[in-house]
């Protein structure tokens, strides 16, 4: 089955994150004019590569026009909004579309998911892409049904794949989120031009014996460090949960911190599990901490308050998390409402 896109005058973007931010951009540089109709805490959400500005105040910059909407089908400002030559993009939405909405844009309503569908679906889907090591990215455009579900449920065919490889120097979910923002702009130019074109589009279904999920992750909970892993999981875990998030933690000197910016190295060769959190080392720009396979180099240890405290740390003292807190991490799950409020599932 073929469908074929009219060519947009308007585009209406639902959702958050920087890369919304930056195809708004793209489609005004084309003379197509952008919209953005999302949730409160999306508005709300800093971009540290746009000096931590909120994507509502980037929108006001640029004179983007923009709605603040709980439930995308009870506004009813969207029927005099949307016309024959309106296109709807989803990118990180918290809706879920009804047929009746899904209707109004002539079911050209499509979700860019920034995953090799159908795996990798849930929540925090670099940091699962970390901890095992994958480097295959992808994006799809994905037709928007009314069963799907925000961070849970992506079932709607196939229009256009792009698939990349993850260089080895993206180590931490900023690198993954940099490059993902690169290729899904390639995307978006690629399927504009398709677009104008008049190419018909083949819709393709998802094989759900290939799928995989995985949760949303919340930082202070789930990123206990377990100090008696193998000196990979360690640091992949650690990599997990760097920039731009808080970054994992454990204690040292009774006192919580968070590790980042973190290298394996088994030069110094092994060590006995009861050494595993020790700091046996330390120079001008790093600690060098005792794992069971090898050495963790840490060049990054903050407080709560992002504080940089590596220079108060001295040998001989130990990383340490409690039994109690790994065994937390494993049974949290969680996820957000649209007013970014944590709720425990």
């Amino acid at each position: 089955m073929n469908i074929k896109i009219p060519k947009p005058k308007q585009i209406i973007f639902f959702g958050g994150t920087a890369i919304l931010y930056k195809l708004c951009l793209e489609t005004l540089n084309l003379n197509i004019k952008p919209m953005v109709i999302t949730a409160k805490r999306l508005l709300e959400e800093s971009f540290f590569e746009f000096e931590n500005k909120t994507l509502k105040e980037l929108l006001l910059d640029k004179q983007i026009e923009f709605y603040e909407c709980r439930d995308i089908n009870s506004f009813s400002k969207l029927s005099q909004i949307v016309n024959s030559h309106t296109i709807g993009i989803g990118l990180g939405e918290t809706y879920t579309f009804t047929k009746t909405t899904i209707a109004l844009f002539n079911n050209n309503l499509f979700d860019f998911m920034t995953i090799n569908l159908p795996k990798y679906r849930g929540g925090a889907h670099f940091s699962w892409q970390i901890l095992r090591g994958s480097k295959i990215g992808a994006w799809n455009i994905q037709l928007i049904n009314e069963e799907m579900i925000p961070a849970v449920y992506d079932s709607g065919a196939i229009i256009k794949t792009h698939q990349y490889i993850i260089p080895q120097s993206a180590r931490i979910p900023k690198d993954y989120f940099e490059i993902s923002d690169i290729e899904c702009l390639k995307l978006f130019h690629e399927f504009i031009n398709d677009i104008k074109n008049g190419i018909d589009f083949k819709l393709s279904f998802l094989q759900e014996n290939f799928s995989s999920y995985f949760p949303r992750l919340f930082t202070p909970i789930h990123g206990a460090i377990n100090w008696q892993q193998s000196m990979d999981e360690i640091e992949r875990f650690i990599n997990a949960f760097d920039e731009p998030y808080i970054g994992a933690w454990s204690y040292v000197n009774n006192q919580k911190v968070h590790l980042k910016s973190v290298l394996k190295d088994v030069s110094e060769g092994s060590f006995h599990p009861f050494m595993s959190g020790l700091i046996y080392k330390i120079d001008k720009n790093s600690l060098y901490v005792c794992v069971k396979d090898g050495t963790l180099i840490v060049n990054k240890v903050v407080n709560s308050n992002q504080e940089d405290i590596k220079k108060f740390l001295k040998v001989g003292e130990r990383f340490f998390t409690p039994i109690s807190d790994i065994e937390k991490a494993l049974n949290f799950s969680c996820e957000y409402n649209d007013i970014g409020v944590l709720i425990t599932i």
